[in-house]
């Protein structure tokens, strides 16, 4: 083997495995932002957010409602006063139920422009508010297999007793081609044997931190289930199917990719598809 490529190799082994530090996110406080309507209305909200966090008990849960002409600079003034460690809404909160109204809503993003603190969307519709809602099968995009650990802490904290926790990542696969189109170009390289030894460290990774991730939820969480995959293809178009594969009842990802900006391609194509379930931003 060339020598380029055997140093090439060698950074990939010599990089440090990251292990999943498991420490559960504690909720002393969540607040719950309603529209200003009868309690009619608004009962079916704050009961929804309350079997959603049957696992993970909130010691306070504020209901607040908001007048149809609030605007962003006071939501935000009181998520400081609250300084909730979740923050729970409807999409299109206060927007209405229009055609023009995509994704989590106006709301929903400026919380997460403007604010650290976790949110959890729920559907514009609730549906059976009468049979209580069950988490039974939570899905997390683990798009950052480096940098996940809080990712993986929240999802497994609203996984109830018995339910299970399944964690996904992704290589993109066009950024993998463009790479190798690089590699291509130089001659001393041999291009097959840096396909297969770039593939495999890459999947590789990923694959250590989740296969750690499942030891270690299964020594602090044996009451529940952990499952993981790891796969190289399109990034939207495999989460897509990943979702619709295992029907979840809450969807766990990141709103910020690895360069703390709004991840706005996978969270923007998951919430166009799966309308009707309710999903945690991180």
């Amino acid at each position: 083997m060339d020598s380029r490529l055997d140093l090439f190799e060698s950074i990939f082994k010599r990089a440090q495995r990251i292990s999943l530090e498991y420490s559960p996110p504690v909720l002393a406080s969540v607040l719950v932002l309603v529209p200003e309507q009868p309690d009619a209305m608004t009962t079916p909200i704050v009961e929804r957010t309350l079997e959603i966090l049957n696992r993970p008990k909130a010691t306070t849960v504020t209901s607040q409602p908001l007048s149809n002409d609030i605007d962003e600079l006071s939501i935000s003034n009181l998520v400081l006063d609250h300084a909730p460690d979740l923050i729970v809404l409807q999409r299109h909160l206060l927007q209405g139920d229009h055609s023009w109204n995509r994704g989590f809503g106006g709301m929903v993003q400026s919380l997460i422009q403007h604010h650290a603190t976790p949110i959890l969307a729920l559907p514009n519709q609730l549906t059976n508010t009468r049979e209580p809602f069950v988490v039974r099968t939570v899905a997390a995009v683990v798009d950052q297999p480096l940098d996940n650990h809080s990712l993986v802490n929240w999802a497994s904290t609203f996984c109830a007793s018995g339910a299970t926790l399944c964690l996904h990542h992704i290589e993109a696969e066009d950024q993998f081609e463009r790479i190798m189109k690089s590699i291509e170009r130089i001659p001393e390289l041999n291009t097959e044997t840096a396909r297969t030894t770039l593939k495999r460290e890459l999947m590789h990774e990923a694959q250590s931190f989740l296969d750690h991730c499942q030891l270690t939820l299964e020594q602090y969480r044996p009451d529940m289930t952990v499952q993981y995959s790891v796969e190289m293809t399109r990034v939207q178009h495999g989460y897509l199917n990943w979702i619709t594969q295992i029907e979840p009842d809450l969807i766990v990802l990141d709103t910020l990719d690895a360069t703390k900006a709004l991840n706005r391609g996978i969270a923007d194509a998951l919430s166009l598809q799966f309308t009707e379930l309710p999903f945690l931003l991180l």
